[in-house]
């Protein structure tokens, strides 16, 4: 098992991982009801976050030789929110996340808007989205894909920030450091509720 940085030509197989490794969380269940749907969305959807810490941040991998497991994506201090060029760069991508299935692209909206509404104001380090394969899971991968981006923010003396609407997560997260900053906050209209969790600099 490898941890590596991810490689431009990687960005499509990074965010088919983390569609598999969140094709039954109950936030995209929420969101995308029909699985078929929910699996194009969700291919889509990934490869936003990968793509744009790629290009402005640091994204992680657990490979066995070619077989990717893990995908961690991480953003530096005070690069979210967006600026208004990454979002025009990600429009093709979230495109094809809406035409996937459009009459839930209003409720993505309201949860993207959620998002930044609640991050917090002096914009730490992000970590934009980690999942592991299922086949992966329970085998330390999701600690070892974390490893790299906590120690660019110890290195850098910043504070870093998530969000996650699972329980099992937040034990992991308070397991690295992490404090809960507020739980129950409903960021998607209609979903289930999330944690919002802050990790200082060691």
């Amino acid at each position: 098992m490898d941890v590596l940085p991810l490689e431009r030509r990687q960005v499509p197989g990074a965010a088919a991982v983390l569609a598999q490794a969140f094709a039954d969380d109950e936030v995209y269940r929420s969101l995308w009801p029909q699985p078929a749907r929910r699996a194009r969305a969700l291919r889509a959807f990934m490869a936003i976050p990968v793509a744009d810490a790629y290009a402005h941040g640091h994204v992680s991998l657990v490979a066995e030789g070619e077989r990717l497991l893990a995908v961690a994506a991480w953003l530096p201090p005070g690069a979210f929110p967006l600026s208004a060029r990454r979002r025009a760069r990600a429009l093709p991508r979230l495109a094809r996340t809406a035409l996937a299935d459009p009459a839930s692209f209003p409720r993505l909206a309201r949860f993207g808007a959620n998002l930044e509404a609640a991050f917090p104001g002096d914009r730490p380090a992000y970590l934009a989205v980690v999942g592991v394969a299922p086949e992966a899971q329970a085998r330390g991968v999701g600690t070892a894909v974390l490893e790299p981006g906590l120690g660019f923010c110890d290195e850098a003396g910043s504070d870093c920030y998530l969000e996650t609407a699972s329980p099992r997560a937040v034990a992991l997260y308070e397991r690295l450091g992490f404090a809960t900053l507020s739980s129950g906050d409903r960021l998607l209209p209609g979903g289930p509720t999330h944690w919002r969790m802050r990790r200082p600099a060691s």
